[in-house]
Parts: structure tokens; sequence; C-alpha cells
């Protein structure tokens, strides 16, 4: 993959930082949707996963972008709390939105805390340009709390969304992510994508027969496809 344009994205007051950085690559296909991703809660952008991602959608002819949270730009382990994070994914789009090309469908998303403060972000997908969102391992509760649902901005989603989500995933198990998929999301807007043998991290066991780099291949497929839906090519 070439190395990433390096863009500063100036953000608003009150962050632990004035600016962050994204990673910019340039896709192949300018019909193809620009998609940008978020880390989860314990990684940033330099995340083997999180490169690794990137690199399979730019194989694919996309516009590929991501980015560090504040805390994370600031050497930080804690996340911020969730309007901070909105804030920064919002000065995210707004940098890098005319950057990826205006003309193509503009996906944001993410692994899991970061999907999931993209579709929190999503609910005003109409004014910001959001054309859909994808969640990599969605958290649907916090280890060990689930009766603590992190779903209760899904009835206000607009945009669709798609949920990769491993059928060993503890967060997110897959019973319960479909209960409240009925139950709570808009009808139609939601695509669950079930990612066999893989757990909240996309680990996969090798009694399964199934490698990272298979699960890998399969979620930038799936990504992709899906993206055509929206408008893409």
């Amino acid at each position: 993959m070439p190395d990433p344009r390096i863009v500063t994205v100036p953000l608003t007051p009150p962050q632990s930082v004035e600016s962050t950085t994204a990673q910019v690559w340039e896709g192949s296909d300018p019909a193809a949707a620009a998609i940008v991703l978020a880390h989860g809660a314990g990684t940033d952008m330099s995340h083997r996963l999180m490169q690794r991602h990137a690199a399979d959608l730019v194989a694919r002819g996309h516009a590929v972008a991501l980015f560090n949270f504040a805390y994370t730009e600031k050497g930080g382990r804690r996340p911020d709390p969730a309007p901070r994070l909105e804030q920064a994914w919002r000065d995210v789009i707004a940098a890098l939105r005319p950057l990826l090309g205006a003309d193509r469908p503009f996906v944001i998303g993410g692994r899991s805390m970061g999907g999931r403060i993209a579709s929190m972000v999503a609910v005003d997908a109409e004014s910001l340009g959001v054309d859909g969102v994808a969640c990599l391992a969605y958290p649907l509760h916090p280890p060990g709390k689930p009766e603590k649902l992190r779903v209760a901005h899904w009835p206000s989603l607009t945009a669709p969304i798609l949920l990769l989500s491993g059928d060993r995933d503890s967060m997110a198990p897959l019973d319960r992510l479909r209960q409240q998929l009925d139950a709570e999301m808009p009808d139609g807007l939601a695509t669950l994508h079930v990612v066999a043998g893989a757990d909240h991290s996309y680990r996969v066991r090798k009694s399964d027969g199934r490698t990272e780099d298979e699960v890998c291949v399969e979620v930038a497929d799936v990504i992709s496809e899906w993206t055509v839906k929206l408008g893409a090519s």
C-alpha cells in the first residue's frame, strides 16, 4: 500500500489537544465510496487491524482515512467522554470529506468504540453529508455489563448501517444483537453480517479452520460490496 498523506485536523474545544492526525489514502476508483474509520477504545490508528482494514479497502479502489481521537493523539489510554468523541468525529468529517471527494458516497465507521461513536454522529447524517455507517464489532454493551445496552440512538438513525459482528463476540451476542436490531433500528436500515468464528477482536481459533487473514479479506469484501448499494461502483 502506498504511504498515506498526513493531514492535521483542527479540533473544536474542549479537547485535550488542539488538533489530531489523520492518514489519508487516495482511491484508485473515483466512483468508489470514501471510507473513514475510527479506532477502538484500547488502540489508535496505528493498530495492525486498523492498518490492515485500510490497506484492504484501498486495494479495492476506495479512498480511505484513519484518525486518532484526541486522547490517543495526546498519548492517553482512557477514552474521552462521548460528547468529545462525537465532536472529534464531526471535526474529522468536516475536514476530510472535501479531501476525499464530495461527489462519491461518504461512509464513516470503525472498530468497536470508533464505530459506535460514528453511529451516534450519524443521527445527523444528512447535514453532515454521511451516506452510510460501517461498524466493525459494534459493542452492544460494555464488557460484563449486558444490562447497559448502547442502542438509545438507533431509532433516530436515517443512514444505512452495516454491522460486521463475530459469532463469538461477548460484547454483542448474536441473539441479543438481532433482538435489539429488530426492536430499535428503523426498518430496512441495518445490514448484519456475521463473521463466522470471530470474537470481538476478530480473532479466530485454529480449530475453526480460519485465519485472521481470511477474516480481514471477508470484512473488506463485505464493506466494499455494501457501499455499492449506496451508489458506489
